[in-house]
């Protein structure tokens, strides 16, 4: 496969923020609503080196440090505080299968970024006090025995430093950091915990985790803390039991258009004060999850139905919006990588007209309208 190329977007109209972070789509980082259409502007393109096709790209919290991940195994940086000019900074090549997807920690947590690999491990890098061109590896998971990962996320800050894996036989497994213990001057150990538990009977293919029950500078364990996965089975919803020290389902009742054809990504909408809410992809498409106050059961609602296949969908920080991303399911290889300001990235082909990104926003009467996202060349 030819090495891959990187496009660097930003906005070009103002508006509200949104993006995007897998492959096989096209995103903006503003939404200009009046018109029904977001737009943004391509500012630069750059070869990332790779020798497969790139799965999954991250920018960090300030939007200061670019993770590509790629079939090849191998995970590059990129420092991009001048995205016209990205510059290179290191290559983590610890995975002996394709890396799937990375994920940046919490600022709270330090700079740690984590890799999700089909060799079946997990691990988690950290940067050198050296520099940004200095990283080594805190944590290897090794979970071969569930297969190939799929996704992983980090937890709020608030439930301290853990990371939550979705694997390919179902399971899902929490990683926990319990603390640092010093043996000399010199020798530095961190301690991690591993708990897993069976989410789906076939794949589990992604992970979300819910907002924290309250907002705190101070840990909470994973006290309130919740999950959402997504897998060949449908959307699961998972909530820590402190007395049973383990993972319980919440009840939810299945949407019968995904039966068959599993779900491919769930997100949880960041916490807006009034009420929780999900949305998943499966098929062509997008499913809104609300939570029954009386039951407490978790009930499909109608999002959207598109004429292609559905494979990510991601929140905005702020206001009910959703961008929703498409894909072609015969497309052997993604040509390139778009990178946005908003600390989103992902994918595109070569044509953009092949490839479409979506917005979903949700009126006062609770109707979901959407608005085509627009890339243009500068």
């Amino acid at each position: 496969l030819r090495p891959n190329a990187a496009l660097w977007i930003a906005p070009c109209s103002t508006g509200l923020p949104v993006g995007l972070d897998r492959a096989e789509s096209v995103s903006a980082s503003f939404v200009h609503s009046s018109e029904c259409v977001g737009m943004a502007t391509i500012l630069a393109e750059f070869d990332t080196a790779h020798c497969g096709m790139i799965h999954d790209a991250q920018l960090d919290t300030f939007g200061q440090c670019l993770a590509t991940a790629s079939a090849d195994g191998h995970i590059r940086l990129w420092d991009v505080r001048k995205p016209k000019e990205p510059g290179f900074l290191a290559d983590l090549g610890g995975h002996e299968g394709a890396v799937h997807q990375v994920a940046w920690a919490p600022p709270t947590a330090g700079v740690l970024l984590a890799s999700a690999s089909a060799d079946g491990t997990v691990a988690v890098w950290g940067r050198q006090a050296r520099g940004p061109s200095h990283w080594h590896r805190l944590r290897h998971e090794d979970l071969e025995r569930h297969g190939p990962v799929r996704s992983l996320a980090w937890a709020p800050s608030e439930h301290g430093t853990a990371l939550a894996c979705a694997s390919d036989d179902g399971t899902v497994t929490v990683v926990t950091h319990l603390g640092v213990v010093r043996s000399g001057e010199a020798t530095v150990e961190h301690r991690w915990e591993a708990r897993s538990f069976q989410a789906h009977g076939g794949q589990a293919l992604a992970v979300s985790w819910a907002s924290p029950p309250v907002f705190s500078d101070k840990p909470l364990g994973m006290q309130g803390a919740r999950l959402a996965t997504a897998g060949d089975d449908g959307v699961h919803v998972w909530c820590w039991s402190a007395a049973l020290g383990s993972w319980e389902s919440e009840p939810a009742e299945q949407d019968a258009a995904a039966e068959g054809a599993g779900v491919r990504d769930v997100a949880w909408k960041p916490w807006d004060g009034i009420a929780e809410m999900l949305a998943s992809a499966s098929g062509r498409s997008v499913t809104m999850w609300t939570q029954d106050a009386s039951s407490g059961s978790w009930r499909p609602q109608q999002g959207a139905t598109f004429a292609e296949d559905v494979y990510k969908v991601s929140w905005a920080e702020v206001g009910n919006i959703l961008l929703v991303s498409f894909g072609q399911t015969d497309k052997d290889e993604v040509d390139s990588l778009s990178v946005l300001s908003d600390h989103h990235a992902s994918f595109t082909s070569d044509s953009f007209e092949e490839q479409r990104t979506a917005l979903l926003k949700q009126r006062v009467d609770g109707v979901w309208d959407t608005m085509d996202v627009v890339v243009q060349e500068e």
